[in-house]
């Protein structure tokens, strides 16, 4: 079970550095095609006419891309008042609990997701803008980076039910 739970959370990190390196060239793209556009309407008199969606888009993709590797970092906004005051067995039943809880609501957000983006797919949605752009592709990265959460949720749970620490490495346990 260690050995497993190891592996799972060793592709859980690396899926989180792909997830993170795409997030970040995502984040790049969208400064470039911003500036390009405010540049181009400023100076030119002209525009790309795509630029607003495709932030859009890209704001989408880091946004869903970047949820695992935050995750990983502990870059999650969270409220242990009385979780740190908890030790031994009580403590451990409420981080397999949230844990849970966590997984459920991910799990749920991915049947919804990969549901919404096979429909896309099927009927040939396209976007109303000038590109006409199919909706699943953006939908599908919303989808991909649900799924990585959802790994990354089963690996902290994995090194939870062995007894590891599953805490996110940028976390503190001290007390304000």
């Amino acid at each position: 079970m260690t050995a497993l739970a190891l592996g799972l959370a060793a592709l859980a990190q690396r899926m989180c550095a792909a997830a993170m390196a795409a997030s970040g060239l995502a984040t790049v793209v969208m400064v470039v095609l911003v500036s390009v556009e405010v540049l181009g309407r400023d100076f030119f008199n002209t525009s790309t006419l795509v630029a607003d969606e495709m932030a859009g888009y890209l704001l989408v993709a880091l946004t869903f891309l970047g949820l695992a590797p935050t995750l990983r970092s502990g870059g999650f906004i969270r409220i242990d008042t009385y979780r740190e005051r908890l030790r031994g067995r009580t403590r451990r039943a409420v981080d397999v609990s949230i844990h849970l809880l966590a997984l459920a609501y991910t799990a749920l957000l991915n049947w919804y997701l990969w549901g919404l983006t096979i429909n896309s797919y099927r009927l040939g949605t396209t976007s109303i803008n000038v590109t006409r752009t199919p909706l699943w592709v953006p939908q599908v990265v919303m989808a991909l980076g649900a799924a990585l959460l959802f790994v990354e949720l089963l690996g902290r749970m994995a090194l939870l039910a062995t007894g590891q620490n599953a805490e996110p490495e940028g976390t503190s346990t001290a007390e304000l």
